[in-house]
């Protein structure tokens, strides 16, 4: 609502109540008496009841009168005497703007079957309730452009096809497909139809916000609204992955040294365009503090005229807020890993945006996030999401040089994923052309070709040739101590499988030894509930049973599978590694009914996770068949070979 607009709604209201047409003159030309108090002074006489409504009202100062606040109770809307009411609508939810006697009802989405009944109630010949429903998910159940849409298909059927021109959608479901190529003209468009109403348009509800905002000097929240449209459909960590030095010196945005990138937020959530989140707990996790935009909102914003214009600019300031928020966390760490959910939801949108074939952003900059994501995936047991993840990836990368290090890079995660899937041929023929690179343009103590060389030394293990497996190693070993130094997360992994060689080998004493040793820096320099830590405990107590104390592997067993059910979770791989594992010493133990009920577990997550027929699943499959077997006849057994790097599980390859 604007000044004139208000301004003459309240003289009218002023005529009808029954001022005479002088005494108005002279309270709005302030020289007979303050306006504000002539209406209400009319208002309080009156003995009926009465409601008064004050649409629209987000520009405060309008309400307040001159030169004062609304909290004050004084200017344009005051607290109403018996037997009247008076309700406002406003998108400003700024308690302490409004006063302590106001009371705020904030009004959020509709409900799914309150938004299907309204699309029905506006237009009740457009289709059945289950059409009335997919359309109100799609958008999203905000009543304004629910309201829109009905009013749209309500009038449609008056209009004939003109030549030329895309027809009209008469039903909930044409409504639905065409919103594709069509959504802000079928959100704006009242069909050409004459109407007493006003047109309103959806897309124009907020701009009109902006624009107030732009007045009390907030120029930035416009800019900062498209560039949160282009995110995904998830909570952004803002201070995380919002790039702050881009951002001034984007012609976007034009940053002075005192605009404040948290008062811009704060006025968009104070006028409900975005809503934002603080962390749930005590602890100052900075990526607990998100910002959220309706993903319709966000749509209808990403196709406006002016912001497809710079989408190549808003574009690249969202990579390279990945790219910045990437570097401050470590894909690893399950302390980092609620910020890595969320950036994997960001990047797809990204990878998906890039990907269209229109200018993006720069092909290096999106990759490498894109890497970290995978890594964050993978160890947290998203196969699925890491391979999704790497197919979007390629197709930006696709514009790099092949042998450059970041394609590199990308390629080797995808042969990690082939080789986690199951395919160990199809990796190791990935692992050695990727390696047959990085030796003619890097040199073999670099630090990627380390990780190749590291990865390929475990395929070379899970062939059974031990010789060569344990000769990789120790050239990596080498390399990796003397240039990322003896406690880097890297070198430990290379002792680490260096110790289940010697486990394989029948050096059972060397192997724990190395393990405890492994154990002790890993604790120290990732943390006891780190991964990496438990893996080495995992490992560790598969050699106390290899050496026959059973009762010391199953306390070990039980601690790690609570340790990384708490950690990890009850799917992750991992878990269910030790899962499986427990169940052998439980039968070795002659604990056949609990042996039985932990085979069932790991092998329901397998199916889940993995598949019936990737080789954990089979391997777990084949383990509680023959438990199973031994149930009936009840002969002793012990464990075979083939089981052998399933349930000791050496990893390969962080």
């Amino acid at each position: 609502m604007d000044a004139a607009t208000f301004d003459a709604h309240l003289r009218a209201l002023a005529v009808r109540l029954g001022v005479g047409i002088e005494r108005l003159r002279l309270a709005w030309s302030g020289s007979a008496g303050d306006a504000p108090d002539l209406v209400w002074e009319a208002l309080e006489q009156r003995t009926r009841p009465w409601l008064l409504v004050v649409d629209n009202a987000d520009d405060l100062g309008l309400l307040a009168g001159a030169d004062g606040h609304v909290e004050d109770g004084n200017g344009w809307i005051r607290r109403p005497p018996t037997p009247g009411r008076l309700l406002i609508t406003s998108r400003n939810q700024n308690h302490e703007a409004w006063g302590s006697w106001v009371s705020l009802h904030p009004l959020g989405v509709l409900s799914r079957r309150a938004a299907t009944e309204l699309l029905l109630d506006r237009a009740p010949t457009a289709g059945a309730g289950a059409q009335a429903a997919a359309l109100s998910d799609r958008l999203g159940h905000l009543p304004l452009l629910l309201h829109q849409a009905g009013l749209y298909l309500s009038r449609a059927d008056r209009n004939p096809p003109w030549p030329g021109a895309p027809r009209c959608p008469r039903t909930f479901a044409a409504y639905r497909l065409a919103l594709g190529d069509r959504l802000n003209e079928l959100l704006d468009s009242p069909t050409g139809q004459p109407s007493h109403r006003p047109r309103q348009r959806a897309t124009a509800t907020w701009e009109v916000t902006l624009d107030l905002l732009a007045r009390r000097q907030l120029a930035h929240t416009r800019p900062l609204l498209r560039l949160l449209a282009h995110f995904g459909d998830a909570p952004i960590p803002y201070t995380e992955m919002l790039p702050c030095s881009a951002l001034r010196t984007s012609p976007l945005f034009q940053l002075q040294p005192g605009d404040d990138l948290q008062q811009a937020i704060n006025a968009l959530a104070e006028y409900a365009l975005v809503t934002t989140q603080v962390p749930d707990s005590d602890a100052d996790d900075p990526a607990g503090y998100t910002v959220t935009l309706h993903p319709l909102v966000a749509e209808v914003t990403r196709q406006l005229d002016d912001v497809r214009r710079c989408r190549g600019e808003y574009l690249a300031l969202v990579a390279q807020g990945m790219h910045d928020g990437a570097a401050r966390h470590d894909p690893r760490s399950p302390t980092d890993w609620p910020f890595w959910h969320l950036a994997t939801a960001h990047l797809h949108r990204l990878l998906e945006q890039a990907g269209d074939g229109e200018p993006g952003p720069d092909a290096e900059t999106v990759t490498v996030a894109a890497i970290a994501c995978i890594e964050y995936a993978r160890d947290a047991g998203l196969y699925g999401l890491a391979k999704a993840t790497v197919d979007r990836a390629t197709a930006v990368c696709a514009s790099l040089p092949s042998d450059c290090r970041t394609a590199l890079r990308l390629r080797f995660e995808r042969a990690r994923l082939t080789g986690l899937a199951g395919d160990i041929a199809a990796a190791e023929a990935e692992y050695r052309a990727v390696l047959d690179i990085q030796r003619r343009l890097l040199h073999d103590a670099d630090p990627h070709t380390l990780w190749t060389r590291h990865a390929l030394a475990h395929v070379l293990d899970l062939r059974g040739d031990l010789d060569g497996a344990e000769a990789e190693y120790r050239a990596v070993l080498e390399g990796r101590s003397r240039i990322l130094g003896t406690d880097h997360i890297d070198t430990l992994w290379t002792r680490h499988n260096l110790a289940w060689i010697a486990g394989q080998r029948g050096d059972l004493a060397v192997a724990e030894a190395e393990y405890r040793a492994v154990l002790e820096d890993r604790s120290r320099m990732l943390g006891c509930d780190h991964p990496h830590t438990l893996y080495t405990r995992h490992a560790l107590a598969w050699v106390l049973g290899q050496r026959g104390d059973l009762t010391a592997a199953e306390a070990e067993y039980r601690a790690v599978l609570e340790d990384r059910s708490r950690m990890l979770g009850c799917d992750h791989p991992h878990t269910l590694y030790t899962r499986h594992a427990l169940a052998w010493v439980l039968g070795q133990r002659g604990h056949l009914a609990a042996a039985e009920a932990e085979y069932r577990a790991a092998l329901d997550g397998q199916i889940r996770l993995l598949g019936e027929e990737h080789p954990h699943t089979r391997s777990t499959s084949r383990a509680l068949g023959d438990l199973l077997r031994r149930i009936e006849s009840q002969p002793a057994t012990g464990a075979g070979d083939e089981d052998l790097h399933w349930w000791g599980f050496s990893g390969g390859g962080s």
